[in-house]
């Protein structure tokens, strides 16, 4: 078993995130392991559960762990303060109190929902992340970041909440639908722009290796670098209050807005590649890129590996008009503005990335612009 830590200023909120294969067969001893106890919420989408409900249920109660399961429709649109006021209602009437424990099992979607439930259910009980994308693996369950969407914006609200325990089986990734690989795969990029130029620049060299699951030793260690680079990041800036954080959010920004737009209809993994396009063009333009050829490269590896890069031919393709004016006018809620500012993340070279406030609009809108296509 491969074991890292994510160590935070109180110790309390630092924990082990294990992964090795066959680890959701286990996962109730796992949890002994950790000197876990109480009764279990287990909570998931219909769609995970029908592939991991069963086996993982199976391994608490095996262990001794009496559950509660409870699933939800699957889709960002669950992600909600309504789903969440119902998800208290369900605990409180399956008896989970303050020693009880609540395992989110699923994507960014789930993982995102039951991290905020168990922040703020009464007033915080033991939280356990089993990711089952490649998405979130490698960012949704890293960090303790937890959120539900309102409709004028996604993720303002929320809380910071490490999980006791982060269990990651990469066996779970096999019942993927490959839209759902390249999704996960956007996130990877993203970690390699950010923090790892040797990863960088095995993608560049050869994007169409990756664009399905590879062999599963190449896949753990696809795993453990990517991780790396979060946790990092996270360690130096746990509650995003140094600036030091806010680099993950590279194509977010951009990508956030597409969402919006969308009514939350696109994928969240296509909508961040399509944002690094936008910000590798917004970094071009401001003379900010030691690489000339990376935007070039940026956009042969998303390509390469099924992603968009050009945001209005790809939302057309949902059915979606959206001009970068009204693009522009989205990213007027998002989290990371100060002052009125947007705070965007841009490229200088792989492995370093800043975060700027002081881009105008109007070079905002030439990037767009100049990514949209059609």
């Amino acid at each position: 078993m491969i074991t890292l830590h994510l160590r935070f200023p109180e110790a309390e909120r630092s924990h082990p995130i294990l992964l090795t294969p066959g680890l959701l067969d286990r996962c109730g001893a796992a949890l002994r392991e950790a000197g876990l106890e109480g009764p279990i919420a287990l909570v998931s989408d219909t769609t995970v559960a029908a592939y991991h409900g069963a086996r993982v249920r199976r391994s608490l109660e095996e262990a001794g762990f009496p559950v509660l399961e409870i699933l939800l429709p699957p889709g960002e649109k669950t992600k909600t303060m309504d789903t969440a006021a119902g998800l208290y209602r369900r605990l409180a009437q399956g008896g989970i109190g303050r020693d009880g424990l609540l395992i989110g099992l699923g994507g960014g979607v789930v993982l995102d929902l039951a991290g905020f439930v168990a922040a703020t259910y009464m007033r915080g009980i033991a939280l356990v992340s089993i990711p089952t994308t490649l998405l979130a693996m490698v960012d949704a369950s890293i960090g303790g970041k937890t959120g539900v969407d309102l409709p004028e914006g996604k993720n303002l609200v929320g809380a910071f909440y490490p999980p006791r325990l982060l269990l990651i089986d990469p066996t779970a990734l096999s019942t993927l639908p490959p839209a759902e690989w390249r999704n996960g795969m956007a996130e990877v990029v993203k970690a390699a722009l950010i923090g790892d130029p040797e990863l960088w620049a095995r993608f560049r060299e050869d994007p169409a290796r990756w664009a399905a699951m590879p062999e599963m030793e190449s896949l753990i260690d696809l795993l453990i670098r990517a991780i790396a680079v979060k946790v990092r990041i996270v360690e130096r800036d746990p509650l995003e209050t140094r600036g030091e954080r806010e680099v993950l959010n590279l194509g977010h920004t951009f990508g956030h807005a597409f969402e919006r737009i969308s009514g939350y209809r696109v994928p969240h993994g296509e909508a961040v590649a399509a944002g690094m396009m936008a910000a590798a063009a917004l970094s071009a333009r401001r003379g900010l890129l030691k690489d000339p050829h990376l935007l070039q490269d940026l956009e042969g590896v998303l390509c390469g590996l099924g992603l968009p890069t050009r945001w209005r031919t790809w939302l057309a393709g949902y059915g979606i008009e959206a001009t970068p004016e009204e693009v522009l006018a989205a990213m007027g809620t998002d989290k990371k503005r100060r002052s009125g500012r947007l705070r965007l993340i841009l490229i200088h070279r792989p492995g370093q990335v800043r975060v700027h406030s002081d881009v105008p609009d109007e070079a905002v809108l030439q990037a767009l612009e100049g990514t949209a296509g059609l």
